[in-house]
């Protein structure tokens, strides 16, 4: 276990590094759907095809939650980080070349698999680095990378459409994601002895899934991704279809994406002071389910921007709570393990929240039932972390 000496300044440049790697995770899986109204058309995709493209990355996400975080308490998070970083900006930047359906979305498995890798590492590595007291904080800063992908993807992938058209923008997105693979390579070490290294699997899986808040934070994260990952597919689609311009489409969502950014802040350093997430969680989720469908009935574009901004705020106060949560019960020893497990228990709702939505937008012809599907997430959160007690720290 680390001592209170051992966490040195150096850190702070662990949580940049990962922050930055989580980042580009999200701005590669977010840069399609700002780009669905223009790739759509041009491979023959519905709309259930293009939402497949997203529960097609979180195939893949989901097989490398669990090994990622097994390999990373074994041997440690800087060649996890690295190669699946790689891997990622490879197969985005090869989305440049597909011609059809099939081709686009083996590739988009494909980045799944190597994003897939990087929370549980990251996650690991945050506990090694940073005490309890600090945890807050750490991760609060960490999930900012959610909220800061929609916002740069949002920015990015419509303005390098633009510039180079979209194969460029899958080009553009694929090579920063390998470039911080690079970095990680370079600059990412260790600050604790991996105490499992020769400990037996089993036991830590039992540890884990006898962990009765462990679960049911894990649930409580399920809900809340269902309407997260729902909301920064279907949110510029629903936009456009009452009537504004893609470039406004994605300025609402650039909106979502700054309170997405600053709500983890805010949250890390609050639930430090206070040490206690769960209240934040149920107040984040309490919040979050009337703004979602009040964002659903509005077509003003100034109070779609409040709007977004508010439930973007609103619903990632949430997130790095559950995570810190799942740390702590997990320890060091078992940290990278509980958060691959962890997530990997999330991201079922990001596999498949986008195809559900598609496939009730085909069957309705409009959004009239989709805000309420994607606000039955939180208010069954609301109601499993009622039933969760949380360990101080």
């Amino acid at each position: 276990m680390n001592t209170d000496n051992s966490f040195s300044s150096y850190r702070w440049v662990i949580l940049a590094l990962v922050v930055v790697c989580f980042c580009a995770t999200f701005v590669t899986r977010f840069t399609w759907p700002p780009l669905i109204t223009t790739v759509a058309p041009v491979l023959k995709l519905s709309m259930a095809q293009a939402g497949s493209y997203m529960s097609a990355f979180y195939i893949g996400y989901l097989v490398t939650q669990i090994p990622a975080g097994i390999i990373a308490d074994k041997f440690g998070v800087r060649v996890v980080l690295a190669v699946s970083l790689m891997l990622e900006g490879v197969s985005t930047s090869s989305l440049a070349f597909t011609g059809n359906y099939e081709a686009g979305f083996v590739l988009r498995i494909i980045a799944g698999l190597g994003a897939g890798a990087v929370y549980a590492s990251a996650a690991r590595a945050l506990v090694e680095w940073f005490p309890a007291g600090e945890r807050g904080r750490a991760f609060g800063l960490l999930m900012v990378a959610p909220s800061a992908g929609i916002l740069i993807s949002n920015f990015l992938a419509p303005t390098l459409n633009q510039m180079f058209g979209w194969q460029g923008a899958f080009m553009s997105v694929g090579t920063i994601t390998f470039v911080a693979g690079v970095f990680v390579a370079l600059f990412m070490r260790s600050n604790a002895p991996r105490e499992n290294e020769k400990g037996s699997l089993t036991a830590g899986f039992t540890f884990i899934f006898q962990h009765k808040n462990l679960m049911l934070t894990c649930v409580a994260g399920f809900c809340l991704m269902w309407l997260q990952l729902a909301v920064a597919t279907w949110a510029n689609v629903y936009i456009k279809s009452i009537g504004f311009t893609v470039k406004e489409a994605g300025a609402v969502m650039m909106w979502y994406g700054v309170g997405g950014v600053l709500s983890p802040i805010v949250a890390g350093f609050l639930s430090d002071r206070l040490n206690n997430r769960r209240v934040i969680v149920l107040v984040s989720l309490a919040l979050t389910i009337p703004l979602t469908l009040w964002f659903g009935y509005e077509t003003s574009l100034t109070a779609l921007y409040i709007l977004s901004f508010s439930a973007a705020f609103a619903s990632y106060l949430a997130n790095p709570m559950l995570n810190v949560m799942v740390a702590n019960y997990a320890g060091v020893q078992w940290a990278a393990t509980a958060s691959g497990i962890a997530n990997f228990l999330y991201q079922i709702a990001s596999l498949i929240s986008p195809l559900v939505l598609g496939l009730v937008i085909d069957w309705t012809g409009n959004f009239s039932w989709v805000w309420w599907i994607m606000a039955l997430g939180p208010a069954a959160g609301f109601i499993v972390m009622l039933n969760i007690k949380e360990e101080q720290t």
